[in-house]
């Protein structure tokens, strides 16, 4: 019964432990001092304020970074990144972005620059 009862308070204190290291963690991302993943884009050359602050963007935004870096032509790489920067702003609404809309036009964005991208030739 006394191992039961000290693996018990084991596994109690655990647990305790993490739920306040957890809340810790939670209060830190809510902070100002929250660290961004390294794909985020704030103040990007490539991707306008307007559209790049909000972080329900980075996901479509580096999406289309790492399709970006296989495209060779200029012009064509602005047009992608024209179309997206549209698809993003249609997003937003009353000052926030639509994460939904969003996620949807990551589909629309792989779609347009598939059916844009020159063939390479081998």
């Amino acid at each position: 019964m006394k191992i039961i009862s000290l693996g018990l308070l084991i596994a109690c204190s655990f647990a305790w432990a993490e739920g306040a290291n957890w809340r810790i963690n939670e209060d830190y991302i809510d902070s100002d001092e929250y660290v961004r993943p390294r794909w985020t884009h704030r103040h990007s050359e490539m991707w306008p304020c307007d559209v790049a602050d909000y972080p329900a963007a980075y996901l479509l935004i580096h999406k289309v970074e790492q399709r970006l870096y296989d495209i060779n032509n200029e012009q064509m790489r602005n047009n992608i990144v024209d179309y997206v920067v549209n698809r993003l702003r249609k997003c937003k609404s009353d000052g926030q972005m639509d994460e939904h809309c969003v996620k949807r036009s990551i589909g629309y964005a792989m779609s347009f620059i598939n059916r844009h991208q020159i063939p390479q030739q081998f």
